[in-house]
């Protein structure tokens, strides 16, 4: 019989040093404060963690982040600034037709003269690579 190993090896990552001042630290808490439209629900770290699966590590980040400001003498919570991303003025708009397959794109491209994207070329080369 095999004997199984009741006390399993745990891998610890490498760790690195990082030394900051207080206004650096200021920095990196105010950027975790960073909220998103439309109703500031979740920062923009949270939104990064979620996109990339980093939901934990984000939480372990914020923790050392918040410890050290507390260390620092830095507010936290409802006595930091909060800051959200939000438009400055209307945003230029228009409407594109998107591609979705090269032959959809070769075929509609052939069929209309247009693609998602300008083409480069001038009339002329067109005219070249035609004869």
């Amino acid at each position: 019989m095999k004997k199984t190993d009741k006390n399993p090896k745990i891998h610890r990552q490498k760790t690195y040093d990082l030394t900051l001042t207080k206004f650096e630290l200021l920095h990196i808490r105010d950027l975790f404060s960073v909220l998103l439209p439309p109703n500031g629900a979740q920062t923009l770290s949270q939104a990064l963690a979620e996109a990339e699966g980093r939901n934990l590590i984000e939480s372990m980040l914020w923790e050392k982040v918040s410890s050290l400001c507390e260390v620092a003498d830095l507010p936290l919570g409802s006595e930091s600034p909060d800051y959200i991303i939000a438009p400055i003025s209307s945003p230029s708009l228009g409407v594109f037709h998107i591609n979705h397959d090269v032959d959809q794109q070769e075929s509609q491209e052939s069929s209309e003269g247009e693609g998602f994207l300008p083409d480069d070329s001038t009339e002329e080369e067109s005219d070249e690579e035609d004869e």
